[in-house]
């Protein structure tokens, strides 16, 4: 029997939490990763778009960055910095995260974590960080299902009709551990990408990417998630870390199982050409 696809999170809350607590952050658009109102936008709606994760086949994507930023147990950095920070150093001390941070002639780095010297602002490690969260299709239909929602319609049991775009994510996540993970291995650097487990096997299944292992001396580390069931809210879970390297994904991807068939595609022209010039050689 099909699941139904709908908004997994809205301003921060499962769907089916109807608590004071949920329906005050709803009613003011308020989004408890960032501390503030959300920041998402869509030119259907006039009020912020607010969702942080969809239901879909029966799994929890998260579509917004920001829901990385779980709260940690110190109540300082985010739950996911916290757990970077104890697997890279072993734990938190002197250590300090800084977000955005320009790396020239490439891009921005969502979180860079320095581990200063004892009693001194001088860096003695530092580690990077990037999140990689899904997109949507026919994003329409959740506009529809957030919509439907804050007008107080109980959405639990809809099933909205849109897709994910994982393609697009794992296009843009490769580009950048390409771009960037041939810096961080020039620099002799680590960095840990953040993503979804499903997001990962999509690697595996598309380009071959090894499915399990870490090895500690890789520049590129994954740092798997799920999120779970907590005391009526969702939760970040680490689930495991994996690595790579610059010349293990190019490698992958030169060797790619998925790699369309020649003859197929020149059939397809063949087709195409048929279709186009059967007036002209009838």
């Amino acid at each position: 029997m099909p699941s139904n696809n709908h908004p997994a999170e809205i301003f921060g809350y499962p769907i089916d939490n109807v608590s004071h607590e949920a329906q005050q952050d709803r009613q003011r658009y308020w989004c408890p990763f960032m501390s503030r109102v959300c920041s998402k936008t869509s030119r259907l709606l006039d009020f912020p778009f607010g969702v942080c994760s969809v239901q879909r086949h029966n799994g929890i994507r998260t579509t917004c960055p920001h829901r990385f930023e779980e709260p940690g147990v110190s109540g300082g950095a985010p739950r996911v910095i916290e757990d970077i920070a104890r697997h890279y150093f072993g734990d938190l001390n002197n250590v300090i995260s800084f977000t955005e941070v320009g790396l020239p002639n490439i891009g921005v780095i969502d979180y860079v974590l320095v581990r200063h010297k004892p009693m001194k602002a001088e860096v003695d490690d530092f580690v990077l960080v990037e999140f990689q969260t899904d997109s949507t299709t026919s994003t329409g239909a959740i506009v529809q299902a957030i919509r439907d929602f804050m007008t107080g319609q109980d959405i639990t049991d809809r099933s909205y009709a849109f897709g994910m775009n994982t393609y697009d994510t794992i296009k843009r996540a490769v580009t950048q551990l390409l771009n960037k993970g041939i810096v961080y291995e020039a620099w002799g650097v680590t960095c840990y990408w953040v993503i979804q487990e499903y997001i990962y096997a999509d690697l595996v299944h598309r380009y071959g990417l090894r499915a399990d292992g870490y090895v500690s001396t890789h520049a590129s580390r994954f740092a798997l998630y799920g999120l779970v069931p907590h005391e009526g809210r969702l939760t970040l879970k680490s689930t495991r870390f994996v690595s790579t390297t610059v010349d293990e994904l190019f490698h992958a991807m030169r060797h790619n199982p998925g790699l369309p068939d020649k003859q197929t595609f020149v059939n397809s022209l063949n087709v195409r050409l048929h279709a186009r010039l059967k007036l002209n050689f009838s």
